[in-house]
């Protein structure tokens, strides 16, 4: 089974799948699954792309159905992988993402489903997304009433196999938009009023970070003039607020406008904020089946598993909001969405061990 698994995500992480164009990942995904003995359907594209979710359905001969998801897609940084072997681990030529996330969540589905078809499972539904990594845009437009699963497993994260996020945020975008005045700035700066340096001031002084042990908030993208000789009329920064609370985080978002408008009283500038909600939050009880299950399949492999509240959005943000009681699962690899980005080999075998666990009928 190792090398199996290996050899295939050498595979797929040489396929370029940037998040709305997954095209030739789902082509790759779809051959293998209908040689698995899977009957594969592909949704709408969400906008701005060209690929749709895969639905596959294994229809298995026990009785229920249970849900096996991880996304096609892929961080920037992702192009033209060369993945290398080494000391146990894979990573990348140093120069590019590895794509671990979510190819380890792939491989391990795909593994699991080649080892459990060779005895009685449920009827298995895969559900390969899109656009994850753009804001879980795919699972977003997914309708889940094309499954029947009332649980399922999201392969999804990173750290260690037994690693269960039973919890996750909810997530918002935000922006700050302050209106200047234009003036040349050689010959009447006075005249104008620098959007950006009021921005500054408002952001110098923002709460944001860690804000406390379930919320954080991020600015991270500044767009800003147009050229040096002219006192900057408008700037504009982006960035996001989580929270395991929604509370917390109706109450970060109130707190911007509070802000951003105290920090521009003295000036003649305008701010105007906006937020968004990107995702809701979940929370699966320890005592849900769906937790259950994956904490009895750990020990029966003689794996530590433990259950833990993650600080990112995943599909399985979406599918919870739809009933569908989800969990998202470690795979084995770590420091994702960095060039460092690597699976520990055996860890990496182990998510398939896992799948396979799970999909067996009991």
């Amino acid at each position: 089974m190792g090398h199996r698994m290996i050899e295939e995500f050498l595979e797929l992480v040489g396929i370029d799948a940037p998040s709305g164009n997954e095209r030739r990942m789902a082509d790759a995904l779809k051959s293998k699954l209908v040689a698995l003995g899977c009957s594969v359907s592909e949704t709408a594209p969400p906008a701005d792309g060209n690929t749709g979710n895969l639905l596959a359905v294994y229809p298995g001969t026990g009785t229920g159905s249970v849900l096996f998801s991880a996304h096609m897609d892929r961080v920037p940084r992702g192009l033209g992988i060369r993945p290398r072997i080494a000391d146990g681990e894979i990573t990348s030529g140093g120069d590019t993402i590895l794509a671990a996330d979510d190819v380890a969540g792939i491989c391990a589905i795909l593994e699991g489903l080649r080892q459990a078809r060779t005895t009685q499972t449920a009827r298995l539904e895969i559900l390969f997304t899109v656009s994850e990594e753009a804001g879980l845009l795919g699972s977003a437009a997914f309708d889940a009433s094309l499954l029947q699963a009332e649980y399922g497993y999201v392969f999804d994260s990173s750290g260690p196999v037994g690693r269960v996020i039973q919890a996750a945020p909810y997530g918002a975008a935000l922006s700050v938009s302050v209106h200047g005045l234009a003036a040349h700035a050689g010959n009447e700066p006075e005249a104008g009023v620098n959007a950006l340096k009021v921005l500054s001031r408002i952001l110098a002084t923002i709460q944001d970070g860690r804000l406390d042990e379930e919320s954080t908030a991020n600015f991270s993208v500044i767009r800003a003039g147009e050229a040096t000789n002219v006192v900057c009329a408008y700037a504009r920064a982006d960035g996001e607020v989580r929270s395991h609370s929604r509370e917390k985080l109706d109450a970060y978002i109130a707190y911007l406008h509070r802000h951003s408008t105290a920090c521009v009283e003295q000036t003649k500038a305008r701010v105007s904020c906006t937020a968004a909600l990107k995702y809701p939050g979940f929370l699966v009880p320890t005592h849900d089946p769906c937790v259950e299950k994956v904490l009895h399949a750990c020990t029966t492999l003689g794996i530590r598993a433990y259950t833990q509240r993650g600080g990112g959005g995943m599909d399985a943000n979406h599918l919870n909001a739809r009933g569908i009681s989800c969990v998202g699962l470690g795979t084995g690899y770590y420091k994702n969405h960095t060039t460092e980005e690597k699976p520990l080999v055996d860890e990496f075998l182990k998510a398939g061990e896992l799948a396979d666990t799970l999909m067996r009928t009991e």
